[in-house]
């Protein structure tokens, strides 16, 4: 599809998720590590992956054209993680310009961790572009295998850099590692940017343990130059008040994302 980028080297890539199809069905699996978690929690942005490539491998089955997610909301329950997690998707519109899924992801006994929605626009391909890669649900567990892992947590594996953590900036460079097919920065990259800025910010202003639990993201252009940066604006009072994230790439100029998010404090750890 798109926008997954599954190269040896690739941080998308080696978030732990493998994928298998049976009776029809593709259901992608993510194995947390401690290199995806945040204070024992997995991160929404690693979720983000799964809702959008496990819908998006449905909906992308054609070479000539292009299809980017356009809007992506992930809702996750801040628990521990579990040792494995399962997505699933089901198409609630598909039309000729645009499709909507639904995403669950729950815990390998049918617990629910999380729930996502994701939206897609389809764009034709124009001569220059780079070879478009098609990949069949089928053919996902195949791909999806030996990937191998994250060998350092994740924001520094995408090379995150806090810039005014209790402003809520931080900035990326756009490199190949982070880049999706299409060569611009891949969707749970820009994921993992706006949930670094909001806990970057939330920890800084009032000194707790807080999880990113709700993501929505609009994908207003394409970030292929960079680095890209946040501006981030508490909309209210308390560590739980939703965080409006704005994500501009620097070379341009351009604003590419707008994301609404809103972190969860987590209870004081009690030690002996």
């Amino acid at each position: 599809m798109t926008d997954l980028s599954l190269q040896v080297m690739s941080v998308p890539g080696r978030l732990g998720v493998t994928a298998r199809f049976a009776d029809g069905e593709l259901v992608l699996e993510l194995a947390p590590t401690p290199e995806t978690l945040h204070h024992g929690v997995v991160r929404a942005s690693v979720l983000s992956f799964a809702v959008d490539a496990v819908a998006g491998i449905l909906l992308d089955q054609d070479p000539e054209t292009w299809t980017f997610t356009s809007d992506m909301s992930v809702r996750m329950r801040p628990v521990p993680a579990p040792d494995r997690i399962d997505a699933v998707t089901t198409v609630l519109r598909r039309g000729r310009r645009s499709a909507t899924c639904r995403v669950e992801l729950t815990s390998a006994d049918g617990t629910p961790v999380a729930t996502g929605a994701v939206g897609f626009v389809t764009l034709p391909r124009r001569d220059g572009d780079p070879p478009k890669p098609v990949l069949s649900p089928e053919d996902a567990p195949l791909v999806f295998r030996g990937l191998g892992r994250l060998s350092r947590p994740l924001r520094q594996e995408a090379g995150i850099v806090v810039l005014d953590a209790a402003e809520g900036v931080v900035e990326v460079p756009v490199t190949p590692a982070i880049r999706n097919p299409a060569g611009t920065l891949q969707g749970a990259m820009v994921a993992l940017l706006a949930e670094s800025a909001t806990e970057e910010l939330v920890a800084a202003r009032f000194g707790v343990r807080a999880v990113v639990a709700d993501l929505d993201l609009r994908y207003l252009g394409q970030a292929k130059d960079g680095p890209v940066r946040t501006a981030a604006r508490l909309l209210g009072d308390t560590p739980d008040a939703p965080v409006e994230v704005e994500l501009t790439d620097t070379t341009t100029g351009t604003v590419t994302t707008l994301v609404y998010a809103r972190a969860v404090v987590l209870p004081e750890v009690r030690r002996p």
